[in-house]
């Protein structure tokens, strides 16, 4: 498994803690509560990793950014 994937895995189960703490804590999720600024969050943050692995499998095949 790639260091990238390990860290996509730990950032998704950081967030379920998160969420898990706050909801037993009774205090307000850090987070949108309407679906669709979540999912913005979310897509968001698949685009910074994707664009991140784009960008060093072209640094590793020797292309200039």
């Amino acid at each position: 498994m790639s260091m990238y994937y390990k860290k996509v895995i730990l950032g998704l189960l950081l967030a379920f803690v998160v969420g898990f703490v706050c909801q037993l804590a009774h205090i307000p999720v850090p987070a949108p509560p309407v679906l669709g600024a979540a999912l913005l969050v979310f897509l968001t943050s698949c685009g910074y990793w994707l664009t991140g692995l784009y960008l060093q499998r072209r640094e590793t095949q020797g292309e200039a950014p």
